[in-house]
């Protein structure tokens, strides 16, 4: 028969639609059952480059597909030179040919959980991308009140979303984005309870941003102890950009600053008194434009 010509390319015709559909299903539930981001249908500015990258990307896209067009080209057409010469009538189905199949399932089993695991991965990731970029953005128009703001700040091991050096101070900002419950009353704005040692959400509560900003701050003092020779205090402070931050009298006096960088939230960093003379202020960017590295 002639269609016999092309069974070599049955199974990876198979494992690729079988790979789309699943996937495709899989993504689609996930869309179903996750919980809904806070900057959901918000309107985001671009930060500088911001179409460049997205060029970047797009050609990253079509490097790695002229990659696997390469990986692929061989293969695929030794497997039709090969199904073309078969005698499917003499074939037997034994001990090898179900060795082969299980192997193929069990290759094919791992991608897919590859797959899903990247997927949760990848949108972990993206809230917390849109989250810094909306905190950085706010946090940059405190630079008409004579503040410097550094983001991204490559530390040891680690980084320090945003660091805001202002005349009341120095702050080591931790971005976190949260999702919230997909059922709430139409209307009602996503809220989260600042009590002082932890952020209590409608269903869960946790500590962990809080003691990470006490960490990267503890961490920052260090550093620009090191490199000026004398003691700079370095306060912590948490965003969690889409959410209406509820405070009570503990956390008012609290050691972090848990605030939203939406409306005029980032304003907080630009009132009290002066403490950091500007030449300070300059001493302390510089020290802290040395941790980004040379371009290559």
């Amino acid at each position: 028969m002639q269609w016999m010509t092309f069974a070599g390319l049955l199974p990876f015709l198979i494992s690729s639609v079988l790979a789309l559909i699943l996937a495709l299903s899989y993504k689609a539930l996930k869309k179903r059952r996750d919980r809904l981001s806070p900057l959901a249908s918000k309107q985001l500015g671009h930060v500088p480059g911001q179409q460049l990258m997205t060029k970047v990307a797009d050609h990253e896209f079509d490097m790695m597909s002229g990659v696997m067009l390469m990986y692929m080209a061989l293969p695929l057409m030794f497997m039709t030179w090969a199904g073309a010469r078969i005698d499917w009538s003499s074939v037997r189905w034994g001990f090898h040919e179900w060795l082969f199949l299980v192997g193929g399932v069990a290759l094919f089993g791992y991608g897919l959980r590859e797959y899903i695991r990247n997927l949760h991965a990848r949108d972990r990731v993206r809230d917390g991308l849109v989250a810094e970029r909306v905190t950085g953005m706010q946090l940059n128009r405190l630079i008409a009140h004579g503040c410097t703001v550094i983001h991204d700040l490559p530390c040891e091991g680690f980084n320090i979303d945003h660091v805001v050096i202002a005349p009341k101070g120095v702050f080591a900002v931790e971005t976190k984005s949260f999702r919230k419950p997909k059922v709430r009353k139409e209307g009602e704005p996503a809220k989260v309870l600042f009590d002082g040692a932890s952020l209590a959400f409608s269903d869960f509560s946790t500590r962990k941003p809080l003691e990470q900003s006490r960490q990267q701050a503890q961490w920052l003092a260090r550093y620009l102890r090191e490199s000026l020779g004398e003691a700079i205090r370095v306060d912590p402070a948490v965003s969690v950009p889409g959410w209406f931050v509820e405070k009570n009298e503990a956390a008012r006096t609290a050691d972090v600053f848990v605030f939203t960088p939406m409306g005029r939230g980032y304003e907080w960093f630009a009132y009290g008194e002066p403490v950091l003379p500007a030449a300070k202020r300059a001493l302390i960017a510089q020290a802290l434009a040395t941790r980004f590295p040379a371009l290559p």
